[in-house]
């Protein structure tokens, strides 16, 4: 199950740089579960941003994450929890800036974040290794204008889809910020990053971008057919089939070929091979007790393995579940279908309790 996008707040008021606090919002139709990234960003060297009460920093800091003078970068995440209001952003200081907010929906965390600066009209994504197929990129930048007219537009490439592109409500000639974020969902596993986004005015440029991992995805078929429900994320794992032949739950690697697999635990004790999707059927140990061959049903109880070969060289059966005995004068066998043949002096053959040996 891939991420989707919920909602994207933004701010666009911090009015003259009087103030000392972004008052943000949560986006309509949010739930207790969901994922939210918050970016601050500042136009000014000297102040700071306060984490947020039960807000994370992104990994990829330090945070801010600068450039030149006056262009800062702030970044938190949460998983929103029923009964949660919307973050105040305190700063130490009467600022110009402004901040987004992306909430996204079956994702399973941050997974990782970094950051890239660039002064001019453009700032290349950083690349993120290892990204997973099902996650969701969101990709953040502003530009900050130390002096002249404040971007119109960023434009993120062509493979994100913009949802934000603001800019903060002083528009005079000099520290302005535009800022703009966008998202794409991969669809395979691997290394993404490094495009451009870009603006129609010079100014100092700070980009991020974070991948959030899908919380699952879909059950994928597994050698011989059989289904394993596999959690994104998760390296090659052991998954527990929750019906396997003749009962017995195997344990089973994902992406590994069709082969044999051993039961973790067998009847009596004996290695039984055990063919994944082979029908019920009675298995044949490889070794048996004192070289006797005898068949095992898998399920069949607990027994005795203390047949020996009979007197005179007979050699006789033994069931699973027949145990001999031995008593005074005498060893008794108690097969469960007795010796085909009477043996000579001293043995009596009876097919239904056995060959009684008489010394």
């Amino acid at each position: 199950m891939a991420v989707t996008v919920v909602g994207t707040p933004t701010s666009n008021n911090t009015a003259a740089g009087t103030s000392n606090s972004l008052v943000t919002t949560l986006p309509a139709g949010w739930a207790a579960g969901d994922l939210a990234v918050l970016v601050g960003h500042l136009s000014g060297g000297s102040l700071n941003m306060t984490t947020p009460s039960g807000w994370t920093a992104l990994p990829g800091g330090p945070w801010p994450v600068t450039e030149g003078a006056a262009s800062r970068m702030y970044a938190w995440y949460r998983v929103l929890q029923a009964g949660d209001t919307a973050p105040t952003i305190a700063v130490n200081g009467a600022m110009t800036g402004g901040w987004e907010m992306v909430v996204v929906r079956d994702a399973a965390g941050v997974a990782q974040a970094a950051t890239a600066t660039a002064s001019g009209t453009s700032v290349s994504l950083p690349t993120l290794t290892g990204v997973l197929a099902g996650s969701a990129l969101v990709a953040v930048a502003h530009c900050r204008v130390a002096s002249g007219t404040i971007p119109t537009g960023l434009s993120p490439a062509a493979a994100y889809t913009e949802v934000v592109d603001h800019a903060t409500s002083r528009i005079t000639s000099s520290a302005n910020v535009r800022m703009d974020a966008s998202y794409r969902v991969v669809g395979s596993a691997g290394s993404y990053g490094g495009e451009a986004i870009t603006s129609d005015v010079t100014g100092s440029m700070v980009g991020l971008l974070v991948e959030v991992t899908a919380a699952s995805v879909d059950a994928t078929v597994a050698p011989d057919g059989l289904t394993v429900p596999v959690t994104l994320g998760s390296p090659a794992v052991d998954g527990t089939l929750t019906a396997a032949p003749d009962g017995l739950a195997l344990p089973i690697a994902v992406g590994s070929p069709a082969a044999d697999w051993a039961t973790t635990a067998t009847p009596d004790g004996l290695p039984v091979p055990v063919a994944v999707g082979t029908p019920a059927a009675d298995w044949t140990t490889t070794a048996t007790p004192d070289g006797l061959p005898v068949p095992v049903a898998v399920g069949a109880p607990t027994v005795d393995w203390s047949a020996t070969v009979a007197p005179d060289g007979l050699v006789v059966p033994v069931a699973v579940g027949a145990p001999s005995t031995v008593e005074p004068g005498q060893v008794v066998h108690r097969p469960a279908s007795g010796a085909t043949a009477r043996p000579s002096n001293g043995l009596v053959a009876r097919p239904q309790t056995g060959v009684i040996a008489r010394p």
